[in-house]
């Protein structure tokens, strides 16, 4: 990556009608530019940016540092068409803006007109009040010249002090711990990572840091930096002091809001916002880091991009609206990753929730999960897990955790089973793929359909796994994703399923088949239950079929038990099923009874019922949504489960009951 130096353009013949000008070529501002063409592909853009570079990926900082990613993995730039109207301004600050003409003035003293100002300006480093924090020596991490110095100065420093223990302090203690810097970590707080995780997972990660050979300090922070002609050491409000020659200063950020502040527009701690992303100004939207939405500013970039593609939307036309984005850190700090989404912190009232724990044995692996009326609405976890995707998914819809689901937490860490597992193929449209960008299964299926059938094509079009890559694995998985073969036997097993169906409800909701009126009728139909041997026969027949089904039932369950095809068997099974339908129609002449009958007819009913849903949905799953025909299976075998828990016990009072009197 090379520095790109300001030059002066005149875009008076790209276009007579003003352009839409966008301050900020972070990963939100770029976000913008391409969402905007996507909806309005003739729409003149002139983008601004204050730094020398082309634009870039701040998350993978911390990777440039370490030295695990170079200058060229980090680029971010704008996706364009041959035939863009895209004006790029780079090294060139905007310093005021005028409302009244609608202009915006740079630093080289050029105007810009505009029809409508995105301001993705951004934010900068908390600077805390400590006396002596401008001597030589102590550095903030927070951009790419941030980073630059400190790959430099690593091969110089012996001793390294970082002052907070976020996300940002943690990696650069990282970074500068590559050429066997010994590294301090102090922080005010009494745990690592406050903001994202619990004092268990934070625990864990402080033990972490140490095998690392990375020491911290909590509870405590700086008073004063030691040193005559750059810093030398740190004191600390406790009165302890820490030799050093490096200190990073990684306490926070706050939004940029001058540019707005100068030209009247309303700020609080950030620039304001409505629900379209419009600050006081109509003409005037903020995006990303400077933007206070609903009191609440986000510092993550995934939120950034919801708020960039609701503005472009809305300036293109559109009707889009901004209601708040979850709250969701999924990353790897310090080789572990870490995890939490949703309503995990003190501000987010969590006294109220019930929790629930996992542990590994060997306490590599921590997990939580906070609950309201048993919906998912927060989660915490340290160490790798598979559901990250899957239960990120279900925090954003705040989804039902069932009861059997709690047991398997509790035993295994886990909410789904290893065949239950849903492929990234099965979400719902509307289910977001790639965190950091926001890119939806649905946009990407729509992606591949459209030709973009390789990784490179289909990240290039979506802007998926643009930022840290951690979506590669699940892009990979719909690309390779095949279609569902029909089941043996789908045909019958389908036709099958609808007639038990049909036969089952016709025995709930049909009145009885009256007995005959008269001893002239050409046909006595009425001895089927009139007929004390008829009755005995049907019955015991009806008692058979079931025996039957319930020793099939060995073969599809019981491993030990492998006689014969599981498809052909599982056919015979569905088979059996309707003719205990029929078997059942002739017996009681649809006539439910009373009492102890009753409860019988009605559990036969069920097992009908639900083995004939389930029938059906193993012959149409081919053209089902894979997660909707597994869901119906699993809800119908439970059923069936339990239904089938009280039919010997009611089938043995019945024949005793018909016997004994």
């Amino acid at each position: 990556m090379s520095a790109v130096l300001e030059q002066h353009i005149d875009h008076s013949d790209i276009d007579t009608t003003a352009p839409v000008v966008v301050v900020g070529t972070g990963p939100v501002g770029i976000h913008f530019v391409e969402e905007l063409l996507k909806h309005s592909p003739d729409t003149p853009v002139v983008i601004y940016g204050n730094e020398p570079w082309e634009p870039y990926n701040r998350v993978r900082l911390a990777g440039l540092m370490t030295g695990e990613v170079n200058f060229a993995s980090i680029q971010n730039p704008l996706k364009l068409k041959d035939n863009h109207r895209v004006v790029q301004h780079h090294n060139c600050e905007i310093v005021a803006i005028d409302r009244h003409n609608k202009r915006v003035h740079d630093r080289l003293g050029n105007t810009q007109v505009y029809s409508r100002l995105v301001l993705a300006t951004g934010s900068k480093p908390h600077i805390p009040n400590i006396e002596g924090i401008e001597k030589p020596g102590i550095f903030t991490f927070r951009n790419l010249d941030d980073a630059q110095q400190l790959v430099a100065r690593r091969a110089r420093s012996r001793y390294a002090v970082v002052l907070g223990g976020g996300l940002l302090g943690l990696e650069a203690a990282r970074g500068l711990q590559k050429h066997n810097t010994h590294v301090i970590v102090i922080e005010h707080a009494t745990r690592l990572m406050a903001q994202q995780m619990d004092n268990e997972a934070a625990e864990l990660l402080r033990e972490h840091m140490l095998s690392r050979d990375i020491q911290i300090v909590l509870g405590d922070s700086v008073k004063r930096v030691i040193g005559q002609d750059r810093i030398s050491a740190v004191e600390l409000r406790s009165g302890r002091s820490i030799s050093c020659d490096t200190m990073v200063v990684a306490t926070g950020i706050h939004p940029n809001l001058e540019l707005a502040r100068k030209a009247g527009i309303a700020v609080g701690r950030g620039i304001r916002v409505d629900d379209r992303m419009q600050t006081s100004d109509s003409n005037i939207c903020a995006i990303g880091e400077c933007a206070e939405h609903r009191d609440r500013i986000y510092g993550l970039v995934a939120p950034g991009l919801e708020q960039a593609g609701v503005a472009a939307h809305c300036i293109s036309g559109g009707a889009s609206q901004y209601s708040g984005s979850l709250a969701a850190t999924r990353l790897k700090v310090v080789g572990v990753s870490v995890f939490s989404a949703g309503r995990t912190g003190e501000r987010d009232a969590i006294s109220h929730l019930r929790t629930i724990t996992w542990r590994s044995y060997d306490s590599t692996r921590y997990r939580k999960l906070l609950l309201q009326r048993n919906r998912l609405v927060g989660v915490v976890a340290f160490g790798q897990w598979d559901e990250n995707n899957r239960v990120l998914e279900t925090v954003q819809h705040t989804r039902y955790i069932w009861p059997w689901q709690y047991l398997r937490f509790a035993n295994s860490g886990n909410l789904w089973t290893e065949q239950d597992a849903a492929s990234v193929t099965e979400w719902p449209a509307s289910a977001v793929v790639c965190q950091c960008t926001g890119v939806k299964h649905g946009t990407l299926s729509r992606a591949i359909r459209n030709g973009h059938c390789n990784m490179d094509a289909l990240c290039a079009e979506t802007g998926a796994s643009s930022v840290c890559g951690s979506c590669k694995p699940l892009l990979a998985e719909l690309l390779g994703a095949k279609t569902v073969e029909p089941e043996k036997g789908s045909g019958t097993l389908l036709w099958t399923g609808i007639t038990a169906l049909l036969a089952s409800l016709i025995m709930l909701i049909a009145p009885a088949i009256p007995f005959a009126d008269s001893v002239q009728v050409g046909i006595p139909w009425d001895r089927l239950w009139r007929d004390e041997l008829i009755k005995q026969v049907t019955g015991f027949g009806l008692l058979g079929v079931v025996v039957l089904v319930s020793l099939i039932s060995l073969r599809k369950r019981v491993q030990r038990v492998s006689f014969g095809n599981f498809a052909n068997w599982r056919l015979v099974h569905v088979l059996l099923g309707t003719l205990a339908v029929a078997t059942l129609i002739t017996h009681t002449g649809l006539r439910l009874g009373y009492h102890l009958n009753l409860y019988l007819m009605l559990s036969f009913i069920g097992l009908l019922l639900v083995g004939a849903i389930a029938s059906g949905v193993i012959g149409l799953q081919h053209a089902m949504p894979a997660g909707m025909a597994r869901k119906t299976r699993e809800i119908s075998l439970w059923m069936h489960i339990i239904l089938l828990w009280p039919l010997p016990a009611l089938l043995g009072f019945h024949v005793l009951k018909t016997y004994w009197f």
